[in-house]
Formats: structure tokens, C-alpha cells, sequence
């Protein structure tokens, strides 16, 4: 492998080729043939890389190259696209490290082009080409398309012709950034051992899979807990130098793309496998580098062998008659497969609404793959979360036409039918038939959004008994008695459990104007009597407005109207075991997306609430996150416990079932229901309590 100065932390100059290929302009003269560079363009000290465009976009060029790899995918509809990667020989470069050498050429339907005086040109590997295109940005990444071929020389070995760049990652993620795009297109090496940090995920739109990796001398393959993983820089475990800022970390990871696979051409479903993270290859991963969906990738040419990781799970504890279990758990988008006629973003075909864009991938593609993901989820509950005895569930499609009738849903043509969601009636049903208890499903759609998601319940009908308004509270009647500071919405002064409630939004504009109230998803609280203890238990369910660096003042907005709801109940109920929580989609202290931190969670903490996750991190440190986003671990999923609350606490866990999973692994539990782990814990009746005490 030869170093290449076109990488930025390279200052060996390039090798001039031992034995150089043809040149096309030796045979026929083409003058306006430009550096594959000069369509790329230098991208200049300080730009974005990822919005970084050619300056010759839109313009007819002519260019030269080896075709070093070929690209196919497909769409949701099984048609195929192709494309490939083209690059300059040394002697056609344009020398500049700040722009890329390689460049990709779309295709169509057939790996073919047109070919001046010839039939059509079939694209191979290793041919030396001069081609003519417009230059086009495709999801920003350049590329030419209706692109010509004018001249062909045919191909020799690759590794001889045009050795891959070593790619070599700084610690920083914006440098990173650069260095990928100096590098977009060209044929690149990742070195041996590379060891993944994040189990196998799908791209259904391309037909892809991808995983991140990180090098065989990576750091974080010394950590002594559990599997490898790239924490964010407040968690324990963390190996970010404290030279590197908390926004900027970890740009020395990789996501490896399974488009370019040789084999693919004859079999569009060869992929990189099913494998957890701490899976290790041990070959060179060598192929292009894309831009695509706003991340680089590296798609290697061929696979080497992989050695698979076994996934952990922490062994739950048996619960007493007493006791209770409660979870947290964000379903993904769990939409049925019946269009919802009073919903304007189910199906294909509908209008849209305010924030979404098509194709609706939300949306199951089938009646078998959604049965199939109830399965998964259902046996995820029942087997692996040992049926809890509450379920605050986030991230639901809010469709209510139909109605249990004798064990089953029957849909019709009715708004809010039964007052259930059905998807979640759905989810109960299949429970069952797995053999778990008999849920009930609560919810006030008051809490929806415009897309059609939203928070509701799921609760053992036989050991709970929902409260009237009347008997719970003052927070369920149509008088909470809530601070005057807020100017609270209609939905506020309605009797009813479960119960949304939202404010006017009070802050500077953020990036949605069109949010009037604090939330998109309003909270709601539901009261409910334990028939074994007497007890209330109180949940706030919650799913606040996602990415932690945006809607920062909304999202503490947020966490605010959630220390008033619970500070209210406190004050009527005193040793009412509460739990505020849910998917709050922002990390807990001391993490933070900012410095100096913004602290978006602090009205919960400032409330005298214990955020379940500090015990979590002290007992079992690899086991602290709910969510991986870009292959590093993330907590985005809470419980902040009332005191009482707090000192019930006999088991508290982030279950390892999806986040870290890969879409499914053969001969193991149904694994990856979801893109969150779910959060349990178990709260000790008081009767445990004092079997404890004699115990000891």
C-alpha cells in the first residue's frame, strides 16, 4: 500500500506508478480532459465539507480515470441503480491535497454508458476511460451524470495500477469531516483488525447495511467493562482526550457501507453480516469513499472474515408479589399497515403535513413485516423485560378506527373508536399470544403531533385500577392548580387520566417556528392505584422534541413543565411514588452537547428529582446508554424518581436488545424491535422492604 499526499496527515510524496497505463491522450488527443480535482474543487480552510460543492456544477466537463469500483442498490420496489468510482492516474492529478481525486458516476437502471462510434460501453474495473458528463451534486455528493464514454483503454491489476490511500482518522470529528471529503471517491484502505462499535443496521431506502468500525489500535479496545464502545466524554468510560472537546469527539470512527461488494452484482442482497459490536475483521476493508444521507462511508470491494461478538445482558432479578417493574421504551415509529383516513401522513399518496418528507418510510412496507416487528417487540417484553407491570411507550401512531370485539380489532371508519391506539392494541394482542399478561391500553390524544405519534400506556389490567380525576388529584381535574407563569392550553382544563398538558412556548425563536406550545408531543401524566399495595403510582410520560443541540431553550422548557406537573402532585400526595420520564432526547448531567453545558434537563434535577441513570452508571458503567447515533452511545432515555420513589429502587437497567444490536441475528432472541434500549427498573413493596430488614 503507498502512502498519497492527497491525505491530509500525509507528507510522503506519491510514487510515481512503476508501470503506468496507457495514456488515452498518447492515442488520441482530448485538450479539455481537467483534473478530476478541478470538478471536485479545493475545499477551502474552514468550509463545511458536507455542504462543500463543486464550482463546476451544472457545466459539461471531460475527465480520465481508472474505474477502481462499481456501486448497486435498490430501491424499496426492488429496481436496481448503478454507478461507479472513477480516479485519476498520478500524472492526471491535479497534486492539490484540499480536492479529491476520485469522482462518481451515475449510471441508471444498467452498468452501462453510451460510447461514441461504439455500442454501449460496459463498465469493468480497471479500465482507463475518458468521459464526458454534467457535473451534478447527488444528497452532496459530486458526481457526474449523463455521462459518455469517448475513449477506453482496457484495465490491468488494480493494486498495481492505482494503489489505495492508508486512511488515517484524527480524533476530531471536523477534521475527520475534511479529510473525507479531500478523499470522496477515491479508492482508500482501512487497516486490519478494524473491530466494530455498534452492531449491523439497514438502510432500507438503498438496500445497504452498514456498521462503524474503529482501527485495531483504537483505545477504547482497552476498556476493561463489557464490549468496546465510543462513550461520550462525561461517561466513566470514556477515552476522549481531554484535548477534545465534547462537541468534536471521535472522528477516528468509520461507517462501512455494503454497496460496493464485488458479489453484489450478481446478488443485490450481499451485505456486510449480522454481527453485534466487538465484532472484528481481519483483513484490510479497501473501496471508495461516498457521501450519502449526510455521512461518508467506506465501501469495501470484499469482506474479509469476521469474528462475531456475544451480546451481555444484565440478569433481572425475580420481582416479589409486591414489587413493581416499570419501563421506559421508545418503539420506533411502530405504524400498522391500515391507512388511517383522519391522518394526512399515513400512507403514500396522502398530502403531508408540516415537518415530514416522502417517501413516508415510517410506513411498514407490508402486513408481514409489521406482524413480524410485533413479534419481536412482544418477545422483547415478555421475554427479555419479563412483562413489565407498566410500560410508558413513546413514539406510537396515534390511529384509533377500530374497536376490541371479542379479542380482536375490528377497524371501521370512526374517529377515536375506543379511545385506544390501535397499533399498541395491536402489540397487547400479540403479547398475549406469546404468552404474556393482559394490557391495557391508555392514552389522550390530546399528546399527539402533527405527524401522528405519540406517548401512551401500557398497564396489567388486572393489578391496576385507573383513577377517576376525581379521586387522584387536583393535576387530573379540570382545576390543576399550575403556576400562573405559564399560559397553559385548553387541553389543561379537562377532567380527565391520562391527561396531556402544554403551554405556550415562552422563548426565543428556534428552528421551528411553527411550534406554538412548548411541545410538539404534549406530556401526560397518568394516576394509577396498585389493587396489591393501595399505593398511587404516577407516571409522566414523555417523548421531548429530538436532536440535543437544537430547541435547546424548548427542551428545558420542557423538563420545566414537568417539575411543576410533578411538584404539584408531590405537594397533594406527599409519598405518591412518581416517575417523570420518557424519551428526552437530551443527555443527562454531566454530559452536555455544549460548552459551557446548557444543561437542558437541570428544572428536573433543581426539582429535587434522582435521575435513575447516575445509579445505572455507577453499578454497571457499560451498560449506560439507551441510543447509538453515528456509532457512539448516547442516554436519551429517562426516569427522574421522586425521593420516595428513589429509595424503592432494587434494580435499574438499560437493556441491551436493540441499540447495540444489528436488524437480527439467526438462532438468538429476536433482537433490534427498536432503535432504543428499553429502561426497567423495580421499585421493592414495602412488604419486600421488610423482608430485607429482617434478612439483614
Amino acid at each position: 500500500m503507498r502512502s498519497f499526499s492527497k491525505h491530509p496527515s500525509h507528507f510522503i510524496l506519491f510514487t510515481l506508478l512503476a508501470v503506468p497505463l496507457v495514456s488515452c491522450r498518447a492515442q488520441q488527443p482530448y485538450p479539455d480532459v481537467i483534473p478530476i480535482g478541478h470538478v471536485q474543487g479545493k475545499l477551502p480552510e474552514g468550509a463545511n465539507p458536507e455542504r462543500f460543492r463543486s464550482p463546476l456544477r451544472g457545466e459539461d466537463v471531460t475527465v480520465k480515470g481508472v474505474i477502481h469500483q462499481v456501486l448497486v442498490w435498490k430501491n424499496p420496489d426492488d429496481s436496481s441503480h448503478h454507478g461507479f468510482f472513477l480516479q485519476n492516474l498520478p500524472d492526471d492529478s491535479d497534486g492539490d491535497p484540499a480536492s479529491s481525486d476520485g469522482l462518481f458516476v451515475y449510471t441508471g437502471a444498467l452498468l452501462q454508458l453510451p460510447y461514441e462510434g461504439h455500442p454501449p460501453y460496459d463498465v469493468r474495473r480497471g479500465d482507463l476511460v475518458v468521459i464526458r458528463g454534467r457535473v451534478n451534486e447527488r444528497f452532496n455528493q459530486t458526481e457526474l451524470a449523463d455521462a459518455r464514454v469517448l475513449n477506453v483503454t482496457p484495465g490491468k491489476d488494480l493494486d498495481q495500477a492505482l494503489a489505495p490511500v492508508e486512511l488515517e482518522l484524527p480524533r476530531s470529528w471536523a477534521a475527520r469531516q475534511r479529510v473525507m471529503e479531500t478523499l470522496e471517491g477515491m479508492r482508500v484502505s482501512f487497516p486490519a483488525g478494524a473491530v466494530t462499535v455498534v452492531g449491523t443496521h439497514p438502510k432500507p431506502r438503498m438496500g445497504d447495511h452498514e456498521v462503524w468500525v474503529v482501527g485495531h489500535d483504537h483505545p477504547v479496545l482497552e476498556q476493561k467493562n463489557g464490549t468496546p464502545r465510543l462513550f461520550r466524554s462525561a461517561h466513566p468510560l470514556s477515552v476522549v482526550p481531554e484535548t477534545i472537546s465534547a462537541d468534536d469527539i471521535h472522528g477516528d470512527r468509520l461507517l462501512l457501507g455494503s454497496l460496493g461488494i464485488q458479489e453484489r452484482m450478481q446478488n443485490l442482497d450481499v451485505r456486510i453480516p449480522d454481527v453485534h459490536a466487538g465484532s472484528r475483521f481481519s483483513g484490510a476493508l479497501t473501496g471508495a469513499v461516498h457521501y450519502a444521507y449526510r455521512e461518508y462511508r467506506l465501501h469495501p470491494e470484499t469482506l474479509p472474515e469476521i469474528t462475531p461478538a456475544t451480546p451481555r445482558m444484565p440478569p433481572l432479578p425475580k420481582a416479589a408479589e409486591r414489587d413493581l417493574r416499570i419501563a421506559s421504551y421508545n418503539v420506533e415509529n411502530l405504524y400498522d399497515f391500515v391507512n388511517d383516513p383522519f391522518d394526512r401522513c399515513d400512507f403514500e399518496g396522502d398530502a403531508g403535513c408540516r415537518g415530514t418528507r416522502f417517501p413516508l418510510n415510517y410506513v411498514p412496507p407490508s402486513e408481514e413485516v409489521y406482524r413480524a416487528r410485533l413479534t419481536r417487540m412482544a418477545q422483547q417484553i415478555v421475554l427479555e423485560m419479563a412483562s413489565p407491570d407498566i410500560l410508558l411507550i413513546q413514539e406510537a401512531e396515534d390511529q384509533d378506527i377500530a374497536r376490541m370485539e371479542e379479542g380482536a380489532l375490528v377497524y371501521g371508519n370512526e374517529n377515536h373508536a375506543d379511545g385506544a391506539v390501535d397499533a399498541l392494541q395491536e402489540l397487547a394482542l400479540v403479547i398475549q399470544e406469546t404468552g404474556g399478561p393482559v394490557y391495557k391500553v391508555v392514552v389522550d390524544r390530546d399528546g399527539a403531533d402533527e405527524r401522528g405519534i405519540i406517548c401512551a400506556w401500557l398497564y396489567q389490567e388486572e393489578r391496576f385500577e385507573l383513577l377517576k380525576p376525581a379521586d387522584a388529584g387536583s393535576v387530573l381535574r379540570a382545576s390543576p392548580g399550575l403556576s400562573e407563569d405559564w399560559e397553559w392550553m385548553p387541553m389543561v382544563k379537562q377532567s380527565s387520566n391520562p391527561k396531556a398538558f402544554n403551554a405556550i412556548y415562552q422563548g426565543a425563536p428556534d428552528s421551528d417556528p411553527g411550534q406554538i406550545g412548548v411541545f410538539s408531543r404534549a406530556v401526560q401524566v397518568l394516576a394509577l392505584k396498585d389493587l396489591r399495595s393501595g399505593e398511587t403510582v404516577w407516571t409522566l410520560n414523555n417523548h421531548f422534541n429530538s436532536r440535543p443541540d437544537r430547541k435547546v431553550e424548548r427542551r428545558r422548557q420542557q423538563a420545566a413543565i414537568n417539575a411543576v406537573l410533578t411538584s404539584r402532585i408531590l405537594k397533594d400526595q406527599p409519598d405518591a411514588l412518581v416517575i417523570a420520564g420518557g424519551d428526552l432526547n437530551v443527555f443527562p448531567r454531566p454530559d452536555d452537547p455544549f460548552d459551557p453545558p446548557s444543561d437542558q434537563l437541570g428544572p428536573l434535577y433543581d426539582a429535587g428529582l434522582i435521575n435513575v441513570y447516575d445509579r445505572i452508571v455507577k453499578e454497571t458503567p457499560e451498560n449506560g446508554y439507551s441510543y447509538i447515533f453515528r456509532g457512539v452511545p448516547n442516554v436519551l432515555d429517562h426516569f427522574f424518581l421522586s425521593p420516595a420513589t428513589s429509595e424503592r429502587v432494587g434494580f435499574a437497567a438499560y437493556l441491551k436488545l436493540n441499540a447495540s444490536a444489528p436488524e437480527a441475528m439467526p438462532d438468538q432472541p429476536p433482537l433490534r424491535a427498536s432503535d432504543h434500549d428499553p429502561l426497567l427498573i423495580l421499585l421493592k413493596g414495602r412488604d419486600s422492604e421488610a423482608e430485607a430488614e429482617e434478612t439483614e
